[in-house]
């Protein structure tokens, strides 16, 4: 992403806000609750998600939506490590060969999404294990962040 680009599209609008009477605190919870939420095992259903969390939680959707939607490159590269920690949680004699999965595909359809369906389970347990200290760390350093971009636009 060009600086451009992530003054233009993430920067402003969020200076904007705090600028509007948005507190850092909100936006600190938004940002961290998308970008938590952005990471969930299961492709998309982030969104949506995202958007239950932000109406019940009244954070604000769109700081929400932003960190769910800048974080889409990294869930993609942790839905293995969820999987491989739900593995080892749970025990699990699943491999993630990919031409045992291709066997698999071929020979019994059931089979597979059975297997597909427990390893994403344990995958979605494995981020609800991680989840709460991510959010908390994040949390905290955007907390600070958006505190020191509130006092230099006041």
């Amino acid at each position: 992403m060009t600086p451009g680009i992530f003054k233009r599209y993430v920067s402003s609008p969020i200076i904007s806000l705090l600028k509007q009477g948005l507190t850092p605190q909100i936006l600190a919870m938004s940002m961290a609750s998308g970008i938590i939420i952005g990471t969930f095992p299961l492709v998309g259903t982030t969104t949506a998600i995202c958007t239950m969390a932000a109406i019940l939680f009244r954070m604000n959707l769109l700081v929400t939506q932003l960190g769910n939607w800048l974080v889409y490159p990294i869930q993609l590269l942790l839905i293995v490590p969820f999987i491989i920690l739900g593995k080892h949680l749970f025990g699990s004699p699943s491999t993630l060969d990919p031409s045992h999965i291709v066997t698999l595909l071929q020979t019994d359809l059931w089979t597979t999404l059975r297997l597909f369906s427990k390893m994403l389970l344990h995958a979605v347990i494995a981020w609800m294990l991680c989840a709460p200290f991510a959010f908390a760390a994040i949390y905290i350093v955007l907390k600070t962040l958006f505190k020191f971009l509130h006092a230099r636009t006041v």
